[in-house]
């Protein structure tokens, strides 16, 4: 099962590309929320490799989630292995430079369901596709804003 959206971002590629692999200010909404995460990896600076471990409540129950960066070529495309349980997912996301100051943000989220549980969680989210859709491309809007209201880097 696929959930795709896209965004254009009224920014260069190479600060929506930094936006996107600001790790550290995903981590701080990810404690903000009460949620548990740390990094699994030693790296430096933000490459393949990186990963994380989080622990969360869904449905009532808590779920651990692990994800490791995968593919990182920089300005372009970032892939994220992601697995919770019994179920895996692929977080792809792609960045086209339209003009200089106007970027296209396209993301892709692959589920696969390894487990019976969790093709039974992949067929109700089947049912609530397009409110999920919609969630989806609201926090890409969001997120778009953000970007948009950060002040640019300065060399």
């Amino acid at each position: 099962m696929n959930f795709t959206g896209k965004e254009d971002i009224e920014k260069p590629i190479d600060e929506v590309f930094a936006a996107i692999t600001d790790h550290e200010a995903f981590e701080k909404q990810v404690m903000r929320r009460g949620h548990e995460i740390s990094r699994t990896d030693t790296l430096a600076a933000p490459g393949v490799g990186m990963g994380w471990k989080m622990r969360f409540p869904i449905r009532g129950q808590m779920r651990d989630l692990t994800a490791k960066v995968s593919t990182f070529d920089q300005p372009e495309h970032v892939v994220l292995d992601v697995t919770i349980g019994g179920l895996d997912a692929v977080v792809k996301v792609d960045l086209i430079e339209l003009s200089r100051m106007r970027t296209r943000m396209n993301l892709d989220i692959e589920l696969m369901p390894r487990t019976i549980t969790s093709r039974v969680l992949v067929q109700s989210l089947r049912l609530r596709r397009a409110s999920l859709t919609q969630s989806l491309r609201r926090r890409m809007a969001d997120f778009a804003l953000q970007v948009e209201g950060r002040a640019a880097p300065t060399a």
